[in-house]
């Protein structure tokens, strides 16, 4: 199994985030559909608002990861993530693995840009969850 270029994860990432954009877009439509106007600081819908901002992205990959080891972008690209010990993928891996990601990509992606450096093509956030994305022939 050849680990995924960084090139190649990059891509899927940026699909996957539009389509991230997408879901938030419509999830905050219903909000102020069923609020009648924006969610006001401080109301039940301001927190439902910045729920969807938070938790959107993570349901998203952890959904995917958990049920076919690839993302919308992942399935693309014909790259998938497993386990590096060849176990099933369980939620606390890929939530922490998405916490990791945003972080690194904080600090100006240097947890992405580390898979330039590997010699395994591991991220942080492969490298701190037991986990790596690999290609696939389909």
């Amino acid at each position: 199994m050849q680990a995924a270029g960084f090139l190649r994860r990059v891509l899927a990432l940026i699909y996957d985030s539009l389509v991230i954009v997408g879901i938030v877009l419509f999830l905050t439509l219903v909000l102020v559909f069923f609020n009648g106007s924006y969610a006001e600081s401080g109301s039940f819908a301001s927190f439902l608002q910045f729920f969807i901002l938070i938790f959107s992205g993570p349901i998203f990959y952890s959904y995917f990861w958990l049920n076919k080891g690839q993302t919308i972008g992942m399935q693309a690209w014909k790259i998938r993530l497993i386990s590096i010990n060849e176990t099933k993928l369980n939620a606390k891996q890929t939530f922490i693995r998405c916490l990791i990601s945003v972080i690194s990509f904080l600090f100006f992606g240097i947890g992405y840009f580390w898979i330039l450096y590997d010699k395994n093509n591991l991220s942080w956030s492969d490298i701190l969850t037991k986990t790596k994305i690999i290609k696939i022939d389909e």
